[in-house]
């Protein structure tokens, strides 16, 4: 009796493990340490080049493969909210894309070139949804008429916008304006992208190969 009662809660652990999506989260990486451990005795073009390469590689290891982790946002009705429980509600597959409003190539990047990429990937794809993160910079707080003014052009270019503050965008090791982070419907992260393609000037490759 005892032996069966052992193996069913065994089962039911195994069970309970297998569904749960809360766990191995993005490790945020602490870029401004790795910059200022290695440029103690200054670093010379091609140290600088390889310091890029290994932050770069560092913050692609924390992040693929990834659970998103607890990430306090704000809604546009100014509410607190656990970003990860607001994504959770869906089911399909879906990308994050963040950048503060100060950045002109980021908020180009949020504002025109990422829509219009998007728009054309899907036409041809529509499970796929995108959310902007604007990070919210001292700034803003301090001046918040173009913050808000920005927020309500891009009202309609995604599924919805969150707020973000920065120490809340590092935990998602989305440093760079802009940012874009793929997603599986089980919050597992997909790739993690800057910029944008300087080849083409638009996403829709990048957007093609990652969101399948």
């Amino acid at each position: 009796m005892k032996k069966n009662y052992l193996i069913v809660f065994c089962l039911s652990l195994g069970l309970l493990l297998a569904c749960n999506k809360r766990g191995n989260f993005i490790i945020a990486t602490d870029v401004e340490k790795i910059v200022l451990n290695a440029s103690k005795n200054g670093l010379t073009v091609e140290e600088g080049s390889r310091l890029g390469v290994l932050i770069h590689d560092s913050i692609k290891k924390n992040t693929i493969g990834k659970t998103l982790p607890n990430v306090l946002v704000s809604n546009l009705s100014h509410e607190k909210l656990n970003l990860f429980d607001e994504l959770d509600k869906g089911n399909n597959d879906f990308i994050l894309v963040s950048s503060d409003i100060y950045c002109g190539f980021g908020l180009d990047c949020i504002s025109n070139i990422f829509p219009k990429s998007f728009k054309k990937f899907r036409a041809k794809n529509k499970d796929i949804n995108a959310f902007c993160l604007i990070v919210r910079t001292e700034y803003d707080k301090s001046d918040s008429s173009r913050f808000n003014e920005t927020i309500n052009e891009l009202k309609p270019l995604y599924n919805s916008i969150y707020i973000i503050e920065e120490k809340e965008i590092r935990k998602l090791n989305m440093y760079a304006s802009p940012s874009r982070l793929y997603v599986t419907k089980d919050m597992v992260v997909k790739n993690i992208t800057f910029g944008i393609n300087i080849m083409t000037g638009d996403l829709y490759e990048e957007i093609e190969q990652n969101a399948k």
